[in-house]
């Protein structure tokens, strides 16, 4: 008679690099690891071994490792963010996909494959892009990268629904299509720089606070604070912006002040 007092025997579940044995594994964002998980990555990757949790014996796990992030581990390295040896571990093999704005010519077609799939998807009847609009979004310089384009061409169609989408169509969120346009100056485009929806924010909140910090404008944008980080320092780096301070201290003061 089986012993009941052990409870039912539960079966045996395989970890996801057990699972792959043989085959691949495609880790996403593996700059975003907790240190934790980093240690446990390199020992997989330097011994072939792998030991899943409660296990006693370790097992043989031969898996071919492709790893994606949008971080630059480089500099997260040198920060100590991310393991020395767990960096040059990944680093084989090394493809580097241009940022969306780098890469402009690419956007009809992406637009293109994005319109199809959403009408299948929502059962939408949207024709097409109309040139003034294509043109409104190629001067944003989509700092979500192609995940943004989606996100902001599939919230144009939901809320048209039918025929095409024309430059009016994106006037909400940050996709405003104005290049060069700084409060106080203007529609020439004087400074000759695209500036997004969240850097006008950021210095409209320089010019009431004198001051604006990550979190202030993540707030304000609802975004991350590593997003906002990235458009404070695009900002430092047209010169719209001067950076005083460091880690939390961080805030970037107007560039007169």
């Amino acid at each position: 008679m089986p012993d009941r007092r052990r409870g039912p025997r539960k079966e045996p579940h395989s970890g996801l690099l057990t699972a792959a044995h043989g085959g691949t594994v495609f880790l996403d964002e593996v700059g975003d690891l907790a240190p934790e998980a980093q240690v446990m990555l390199l020992r997989s990757l330097a011994e072939g071994e792998i030991r899943p949790v409660g296990a006693i014996r370790a097992s043989r796990a031969d898996v071919r490792m492709i790893a994606a992030t949008h971080r630059d581990l480089a500099r997260w390295m040198r920060e100590e963010r991310f393991r020395e040896d767990l960096y040059y571990r990944l680093r084989r093999v090394v493809l580097t996909v241009p940022s969306l704005r780098e890469r402009a010519e690419d956007l009809p077609l992406l637009v293109e494959h994005f319109r199809r799939r959403v009408n299948a998807h929502h059962h939408l009847a949207i024709e097409g892009v109309t040139p003034g609009a294509l043109r409104r979004l190629t001067a944003y310089r989509w700092p979500g990268n192609v995940r943004e384009l989606e996100a902001k061409l599939k919230e144009a169609m939901i809320l048209k629904a039918r025929g095409w989408l024309r430059p009016e169509d994106f006037t909400h969120g940050d996709v405003t299509g104005r290049t060069g346009v700084v409060a106080g100056q203007g529609e020439s485009g004087e400074l000759g720089h695209g500036l997004s929806g969240r850097q006008q924010v950021a210095l409209k909140l320089t010019r009431t606070h004198g001051t604006v910090t990550h979190s202030q404008l993540a707030a304000a944008c609802q975004i991350s604070g590593e997003l906002a980080r990235q458009e404070l320092e695009a900002l430092a780096r047209l010169g719209l912006l001067r950076r005083t301070g460091q880690g939390r201290g961080t805030r970037y003061l107007g560039s007169g002040t």
